[in-house]
Formats: structure tokens, C-alpha cells, sequence
């Protein structure tokens, strides 16, 4: 089956289908299918009267504008990211900005820090007789 080579309104003339159609998916049926316009640039009603223009005979109040191929697009991207939401372990936020945190530190940084750690401690070397 032929695959839609950019996102927009399609019209299948001989059923008087008119879809719209997301990029890379499959058309509805295997008919020749005619591009309408960008659903960015036209509305469904602008789409409707497209079709009225460029096939005389067509009545664009009983078009219909089918959106199943978007609707399973749109079901899809939710069941994906259930699954992905359901894959994420616990804690792994923590770890991830600790990472980052630690990515971030500079030797210098980890030089002084062990320096003020030295300091900190006491000396037990002098009172031990």
C-alpha cells in the first residue's frame, strides 16, 4: 500500500472520500488519492469547498472528513508513553541530576573540597603520649 508523502487533506475521487493524512502512513484504501492541501494552511470547511471546486458535482456539506489514520496515530503516541512511564525505574531522577551534579564539579572544586575536609578533622597525633 502506498505510503502519504507529506501530511495534508486527500480526496479519493471515485468513492468521494476525502482524509486527512498524516506523513509516512498508509493511505485509506489502495485508490488513487489527490492532495488537497496542508491542514496547517486550510481548515476541514476550506478542504470541503477545495474539493467542490476541483471536482464539480461534489457537495461539500456531505463530505465527510475521515481522521481515523490521525486518531490511531494519536492512540499510539498515549499508549507509548504509558510504556514509557511504566519502564522508568524509580529514583532514577536522583540519580540522573546527581550525575550531573558530579559531571559539573571541576578538579578544583573536588581539590578544595577535599582540602576543607583535611582541615575539619581533628589532629590526633600531638595529644596521644
Amino acid at each position: 500500500m502506498a505510503r502519504v508523502p507529506e501530511t495534508g487533506f486527500y480526496f479519493e475521487p471515485i468513492s468521494e472520500r476525502l482524509a486527512l493524512v498524516v506523513e509516512g502512513s498508509p493511505f485509506p484504501s489502495d485508490d488513487h488519492w489527490a492532495f488537497i492541501g496542508d491542514p496547517v494552511d486550510m481548515t476541514p470547511e476550506v478542504a470541503r469547498v477545495e474539493v467542490a471546486t476541483r471536482w464539480p458535482g461534489i457537495d461539500p456539506e456531505e463530505l465527510e472528513i475521515e481522521f481515523d489514520t490521525v486518531n490511531l496515530l494519536l492512540s499510539q503516541a498515549e499508549a507509548l508513553k504509558a510504556a514509557a512511564a511504566a519502564l522508568q525505574v524509580p529514583g532514577a531522577k536522583e540519580v540522573e541530576e546527581a550525575v550531573e551534579s558530579a559531571a559539573a564539579e571541576t578538579v578544583g572544586d573536588s581539590i578544595a573540597r577535599a582540602h576543607a575536609a583535611e582541615e575539619e578533622e581533628p589532629s590526633n597525633t600531638s595529644e596521644e603520649t
